[in-house]
């Protein structure tokens, strides 16, 4: 269940990610797909709507995650590569069993 909490945790820090409109997962812009590019603008601009508080929270996961050791921090991209490879019912699936979890439902 740390897996859950832990792609949880990455999803916010790759939303905080897109307040570093200049390079994106320790790549300069330009060397990004146009996928990677349009997948970070749009992160970037739901950053700037959160309300101030809330981009604080997101930067102190952000920093967080940055403070990982490299292996840590791969094997979170790896989880959040497969999280998005879901379709939708594997995802609804997936919120669920979280829920579950943290005892939500």
């Amino acid at each position: 269940m740390k897996r859950v909490a832990a792609i949880a945790v990455l999803v916010l820090a790759l939303g905080a990610r897109g307040a570093r409109a200049q390079e994106w997962n320790g790549r300069p812009w330009q060397s990004l797909t146009p996928e990677e590019q349009r997948r970070a603008w749009e992160n970037y601009q739901r950053y700037q709507q959160l309300p101030e508080e809330r981009q604080k929270m997101l930067e102190r996961r952000y920093q967080q995650f940055r403070a990982m050791p490299p292996q840590e921090r791969q094997r979170l991209r790896r989880n959040y590569d497969t999280y998005r490879g879901f379709d939708p019912g594997q995802r609804r699936e997936f919120i669920d069993k979280y829920h579950r979890w943290k005892g939500r439902k």
